[in-house]
């Protein structure tokens, strides 16, 4: 698979490519307020509530815009300016963490309102994975596409592990009103880095074609390709069985480790600092052909790594289980939208991204699933279910699609 793009004069490095740093780095920034503020929400919940389930409702409530309208992000990366629409996403993000920390300030913060603002983020995400990425792609070609997103995987590892930090330290010391507000600051950064950023050959918003036949076509080349499906197939396992159990560290850290919130905090940064350093050896080792296996191999370690935090009683031990657990991540968001660019043909790769938010998007049936599970058996019990059930669903897509562990071709 070729890139009809030319990739950037000669070759240069990553590091040293400008639009390429604007966009790494407003991706960074707003990573790490989308890290800090869904530790500091789960903290918040768990305490006014004292219910796992509804600790899950809020990342439920993130990822439910992405199952309902992830299509459509493709769509809108194909047939509008992507900057413009960047910019405007990153502006409502500071006006609603602004609100909703001017609300804390005062002391009428309701978790009926964190869950509205959770909701208003998961719009945000809609637009932003597929039409960040597909700039990235534009920004690189398709010769250092491998590398650009594991670099950007660097980022959000690595925001993974200092939003948790902040948002567990911020919370202790200045509340949620401290946590959103560090938030909008954050999201005012992205803004301003964003600005900047001059057009990018290859990117050419197409206004022509109905949405739906455009959809459809991206379906017909899914149906074409079935390495895609499998790619997909992965994302639909890990999200519905993988990603929730995340949502449960603010609880085991509270209610099972009996932790304060600044070590929640410390706690679930091991997860983004594995992670970080999984990512930084995928960006400098990782060949296009092992791309396949890397892909599988790491959501199946992860539902492994996930029913063993899901017993730990000690900090030391979860700690050292969510580091594995961030290192599996690091070879699964890496290898994904990398996967997916890769293997679709260039006029269609809008459209895949956007039905790989879709899968996504599948993020809140598990929260749901794991949040049901909770509340008859435990946090812990519900945990170990989901991920044995993911370890079934994930052998059943390997022997449907054999080729998920194949040598991925190079470009």
């Amino acid at each position: 698979m070729t890139d009809a793009h030319p990739s950037p004069p000669a070759r240069r490095p990553l590091i040293a490519d400008g639009n390429f740093l604007r966009l790494w780095f407003a991706g960074a920034f707003a990573a790490t307020a989308r890290w800090l503020e869904m530790l500091a929400v789960g903290i918040f919940v768990f305490e006014v509530t004292g219910s796992a389930s509804l600790v899950a409702a809020m990342l439920m409530l993130r990822m439910l815009p992405m199952g309902l309208f992830g299509a459509f992000g493709g769509e809108i990366a194909n047939r509008f300016d992507r900057k413009k629409i960047l910019l405007t996403t990153l502006a409502l993000m500071f006006c609603v963490a602004g609100v909703l920390g001017s609300l804390a300030y005062v002391d009428r913060l309701t978790v009926w309102q964190v869950g509205v603002g959770a909701f208003v983020a998961g719009l945000a995400w809609v637009v932003d994975f597929p039409v960040r990425r597909t700039l990235l792609a534009d920004a690189v070609g398709s010769g250092r596409l491998g590398a650009a997103m594991s670099l950007d995987t660097v980022a959000s590892s690595g925001t993974r592990m200092i939003g948790p930090l902040l948002g567990g330290t911020l919370y202790a010391v200045a509340g949620m009103e401290g946590a959103f507000l560090l938030t909008a600051a954050a999201y005012a950064l992205a803004f301003l880095i964003l600005l900047g950023l001059p057009p990018i050959a290859g990117h050419r918003p197409a206004n022509e074609g109905n949405v739906a036949h455009r959809i459809r076509d991206g379906l017909r080349v899914l149906r074409r390709i079935p390495v895609l499906q499998g790619v997909l197939a992965v994302t639909v396992v890990f999200n519905v069985w993988g990603f929730p159990i995340i949502s449960m560290v603010p609880v085991f850290g509270a209610g099972k480790l009996f932790l304060a919130p600044f070590e929640v905090g410390v706690l679930a940064s091991m997860e983004g600092l594995g992670s970080l350093l999984g990512a930084v050896a995928l960006a400098a080792f990782a060949r296009n052909r092992q791309y396949r296996f890397l892909y599988f191999l790491g959501v199946f370690v992860y539902l492994v790594a996930a029913t063993i935090f899901a017993h730990s009683l000690l900090p030391v031990l979860s700690g050292a289980v969510l580091f594995l657990l961030g290192v599996s991540m690091a070879a699964f968001a890496a290898m994904q939208s990398a996967l997916v660019l890769l293997n679709t043909p260039l006029e269609n790769r809008r459209q895949m991204m956007g039905l790989l938010s879709v899968c996504i998007g599948s993020g809140p049936i598990g929260l749901a699933h794991l949040g049901l599970l909770a509340s008859w058996f435990g946090a812990s019990a519900a945990c170990t279910i989901v991920a044995v059930e993911g370890l079934l669903v994930l052998a059943v897509v390997a022997m449907k699609w054999p080729g998920l562990v194949a040598r991925q071709p190079e470009t």
